[in-house]
């Protein structure tokens, strides 16, 4: 019987022997977005650490390059072209082709880990330079950054998101820097309104005039920089040298200072270049972006990318208010404070609106305990409109009902909300207030774990695992009894428990012969372990359906490019063609939702008649809660 999967390579030749399951998705997202050749770079790094690129090209052709003759290899260099125009002879010196990742070009591996370092997957370390070793010749180091590569999977939620609060033009501009990795301010613009007017020839029939190009650079030069105020794209930091003062004061020879000198004059500011385009968008950007109401945003020279790390505060963000609101519903708006609350935080991290200036050390160090401190008035900007308007209705005004809000969910325990820094009674801003985000995540993580143990192994298995939690060590008569089930039963569940890694047992011996049977077992649960593991089986599970989208792309990609030439030709030669297309489709929109689901990227409704039941379900709870209080 063939292999189905044949042929379908999944790793690179440096991948990771243990297969972490860690290590598999981020290595997988890499090969999808950006190829194999990446992969293989990306796997060298995550194996070998910070490296400079000869240590990095070295191990690679050790990895990648097959023994050859070396008279083998003399007599292939020494042949003479067959004709004048054709080239030498090349032996090709890799075990593999380089579509399974097998590359012994430096300049190949030059290539992707300039493509890493483009989409912030790879950061440069500078030498540090000391009295001693100035002017020899330092390498930079290259490190990999293996937080960023998990969020490539929640590109399209980020886009989503963008979306949603900044209207097509935010997402067009979002779309543009993920696929591009970094751009500068007029590329930026640019190709964001080449985007918007892509997405409008589809749906509308006329070409668009002048004028509403002009009106479409225009909302895109606002939107990103509302976008660079609100902290969802930041400004590249510059590659710095790590010098120290005698370094900073060593002179340079005299034909350096006038190289330095001719290539500061030059620079590579788009906006200063000399000016011969005739796109008209172009044109319009310019003028726009000369203003002087956007001279201090947009910085001259300056490149710019995707704060990921502000979408991903955003969105747990949503989450935990969310949670908030559907634990807590007695008090109003509590979901959308917390919420707020938790927007304002991270947007003093990494809004540059909110960057302090520090006087001295003292306010410095008073600055950083306090940047999870809020007050009533400083999230009133990032509640909805309508909560605010509500609010405001109120008797007393917005910042007396959203203290009283707040002192009220103080005094919630399990799990705590807010913890009150200064009294609000009395207090001119109201209180001070502080969200308890460590507590909130753990009570969501603590549910998160319950429903996969529920989902595996039942009700039963569930409760157990949650006695376990909470009383320690116990042997397994007193879990049966603590679980009202029978101790067979019991001792079963436990044993299924710990073979899957979900639980923990502690051996203890009476005596000093060491007999099982007069031993004690002792079950518990270990949170570390039993978060590894989930981890790791949640990981595990993106990776398999990944890879089988993957492998069903690939055995229908005549499918996917007759699908791209619909418009020319038919389709579907046949009704059987047309029935296996619509097999093909709905089996990739399957895996395609559970992997959203399983990542935490879907909605909070599936469909519209869920939406729409939902919107009735919460409008009798809040008309209920209205009656209790008349």
């Amino acid at each position: 019987m063939s292999n189905p999967f044949g042929g379908f390579t999944i790793t690179s030749p440096l991948s990771s022997i243990s297969h972490s399951p860690l290590h598999d998705l981020q290595s997988n997202c890499i090969r999808d977005y950006f190829g194999p050749t990446c992969q293989t770079v990306a796997d060298c790094l995550v194996s070998k650490g910070p490296s400079t690129c000869a240590e990095l090209i070295s191990h690679i052709r050790r990895q990648c390059k097959r023994d050859v003759n070396s008279e083998r290899l003399k007599l292939v260099q020494n042949l003479e072209p067959l004709a004048k125009s054709r080239k030498l002879a090349h032996l090709n010196l890799a075990r593999g082709s380089e579509e399974n990742g097998f590359i012994v070009e430096g300049a190949t591996v030059r290539a992707a880990l300039i493509v890493l370092i483009q989409h912030s997957l790879v950061k440069i370390i500078p030498p540090v330079k000391t009295a001693e070793v100035v002017g020899k010749n330092l390498k930079h180091r290259y490190a990999f950054e293996c937080d960023r590569a998990i969020y490539i999977q929640r590109y399209p939620r980020f886009v989503e998101y963008a979306q949603k609060v900044y209207q097509e033009t935010g997402a067009a501009l979002i779309e543009e820097l993920i696929v591009r990795g970094r751009m500068g301010t007029l590329e930026a613009i640019k190709e964001s309104v080449e985007c918007v007017l892509r997405y409008l020839s589809v749906d509308g029939d006329g070409e668009t005039s002048d004028d509403e190009k002009k009106v479409l650079v225009q909302k895109a030069v606002d939107t990103m920089k509302i976008m660079i105020d609100d902290g969802y794209i930041e400004l590249v930091p510059p590659i710095e040298d790590k010098s120290d003062s005698s370094s900073k004061n060593h002179i340079l020879p005299k034909d350096r200072q006038d190289n330095s000198t001719s290539n500061n004059d030059v620079g590579n500011d788009e906006l200063m270049e000399p000016f011969c385009s005739t796109d008209f968008v172009e044109v319009c950007a310019r003028s726009i972006l000369d203003l002087g109401q956007y001279k201090k945003a947009f910085i001259p020279g300056a490149v710019w990318r995707v704060n990921f790390k502000m979408f991903h505060a955003a969105l747990r963000a949503f989450y935990l208010g969310r949670l908030v609101a559907e634990r807590y519903s007695q008090v109003q708006f509590s979901g959308a404070i917390v919420s707020a609350a938790l927007k304002f935080t991270a947007a003093k991290e990494f809004s540059p609106k909110y960057k302090p200036t520090y006087a001295s050390e003292e306010q410095r160090q008073r600055m950083l305990e306090e940047k999870t401190v809020f007050t009533p008035d400083d999230i009133m900007d990032f509640l909805p409109p309508v909560v605010l308007t509500e609010l405001k209705n109120k008797a007393g005004g917005a910042r007396a009902n959203l203290s009283s809000s707040l002192s009220a969910m103080a005094t919630f325990v399990y799990p705590p909300v807010i913890d009150e820094i200064e009294d609000a009674n009395g207090h001119p801003l109201g209180g001070k207030f502080e969200i308890a985000s460590r507590q909130l995540l753990a009570y969501l993580r603590g549910r998160i774990f319950h429903q996969i143990i529920k989902d595996h192994f039942g009700d039963v298995a569930a409760r157990i695992c949650s006695i376990l939690e909470a009383k320690g060590h116990l042997e397994s008569e007193s879990v049966a009894e603590d679980a009202m089930v029978p101790a067979k039963d019991a001792r079963e569940i436990l044993h299924q428990l710990y073979k899957s890694n979900y639980i923990s047992m502690l051996y203890l011996h009476q005596s000093k012969q060491h007999n099982p049977s007069n031993a004690m077992y002792l079950w518990c649960v270990d949170k570390k372990r039993l978060k590894d593991t989930v981890l790791k089986n949640v990981c595990r599970a993106l990776v398999n359906l990944r890879l089988r989208r993957q492998h069903e792309a690939q055995l229908g990609k005549d499918w996917i490019e007759r699908a791209k030439l619909a418009g020319d030709t038919d389709e579907n030669d046949s009704d059987m063609d047309k029935i296996n297309y619509n097999k093909f489709c709905l089996g990739l929109e399957r895996i395609g939702s559970e992997r959203a689901k399983l990542a935490g990227d879907t909605d909070e409704n599936d469909s519209d008649m869920d939406k729409i039941n939902y919107n009735k379900f919460c409008l009798g709870l809040e008309r209920i809660g209205s009656n209790v209080q008349n």
